[in-house]
């Protein structure tokens, strides 16, 4: 009777595994066939130069369409092992229909092993700007260590908002995990707000531990600049790790900076990617080369724009999804102001709105443009 009851089981399980099969399947089949017809926006610029848009639409067949698709992948099996049509899904919904894109984000965000569903979110989690860092930070608490591990070493690289500081200071301090600690220590570097200067030197003032203290070192002049070059001076060292770090940061800071420029921060714009693609008709690149912006003096000799001028740029830029960033950076970071931070924050999003070779360059170029106005 009971190896009866174990064949049934056992046949059960397999037809129910069949069924679940034939329906991830099915569904990405179908999303597949979507994409046939429309452009996943997530791919639009992968290896291509053409950025000749002045704004990206949607037909209202197209929305319907999608949406119809996530009502049927809210409760299908694919969500265990999502396939890249399903994030190219993902991608298009937070552009459209933002609130059911970010229900998406919040379906597939579950812990995995697979190292290409990972990367997968920790695009989409950056393309959600404010939404995808809390989702990171909800992560860091999950229950599945090396999962909470994963979105530390997310928000090392990534972290950007102010928003995020209290809870990742409490992380730093609810973990005894070392390498947890050093990557959420570097997002607070990131985030770069004055905020997080009180906490790190606390840290360095009362860990014991070597590696720890190395980084908040690390961390401490990054956040202080010139000004830091005194308190860190009286740093006692805990080991042979933050004795060569304080060093090193002492070196940098008393070399690199001064009271006129006291993070040590100059950005230039980039010649060669204004001869590389002075030509393409993006919004962003037409305005530079109208007016004026892309001749050698001014590309090697940046001036401050005036404030008509950067607003027109920034505006421009958003509307080119980032794409002509390399050409004014130099202008633009001699004139940005705190009112521009709203709009510096967004072109940090679009600049993952379809990832390519210059999608890091010009992510950090916006880190170093938001972090700056942070510290004055």
């Amino acid at each position: 009777m009971k190896s009866k009851i174990l064949i049934l089981l056992l046949l059960t399980s397999r037809n129910i595994f069949s069924q679940d099969q034939q329906t991830i399947e099915y569904l990405d089949n179908k999303i597949a066939d979507h994409f046939d017809n429309y452009t996943p926006e997530l791919y639009r610029y992968g290896g291509l130069t053409f950025y000749g848009e002045t704004a990206t639409t949607f037909s209202s067949q197209q929305v319907d369409e999608e949406l119809e698709l996530f009502n049927l992948l809210k409760e299908s099996p694919l969500l265990d092992a999502p396939s890249k049509r399903v994030f190219a899904l993902s991608h298009n919904l937070l552009i459209h229909s933002p609130k059911q894109g970010r229900e998406l984000l919040s379906l597939l965000n579950r812990p995995t092993e697979n190292t290409e569903i990972i990367s997968q979110l920790f695009l989409e989690a950056l393309f959600a700007g404010p939404y995808g860092e809390e989702v990171a930070l909800d992560n860091l608490e999950s229950s599945n260590q090396s999962w909470s591990e994963y979105w530390a070493g997310y928000l090392n690289r990534n972290a950007i908002y102010d928003t995020s500081i209290s809870r990742i200071m409490s992380a730093i301090q609810s973990s005894k995990n070392v390498e947890f600690q050093l990557n959420l220590l570097s997002s607070l570097m990131y985030i770069g707000s004055p905020q997080s200067v009180d906490f790190v030197k606390q840290i360095i003032d009362t860990t014991k531990n070597d590696l720890v203290q190395a980084r908040v070192i690390f961390v401490y002049a990054e956040l202080t600049g010139y000004q830091g070059i005194q308190v860190l001076e009286q740093v006692k060292t805990v080991g042979e790790n933050s004795k060569s770090e304080k060093e090193s940061s002492l070196k940098w800071l008393k070399e690199e900076t001064n009271q006129e420029n006291i993070f040590g921060t100059e950005v230039s714009n980039d010649s060669d990617f204004a001869m590389r693609f002075g030509d393409i008709n993006s919004p962003s690149m037409m305005w530079l080369e109208n007016n004026g912006f892309l001749k050698t003096k001014m590309l090697n000799n940046p001036k401050p724009l005036s404030k008509e001028e950067k607003n027109k740029i920034l505006d421009l830029l958003i509307e080119s999804k980032c794409f002509g960033l390399e050409a004014i950076k130099g202008a633009l970071f001699l004139s940005i102001k705190q009112e521009d931070m709203d709009k510096l924050l967004e072109l940090r999003r679009l600049s993952f709105y379809s990832p390519n070779g210059y999608t890091t360059g010009r992510a950090k170029t916006l880190g170093i443009f938001i972090r700056s106005l942070k510290k004055e």
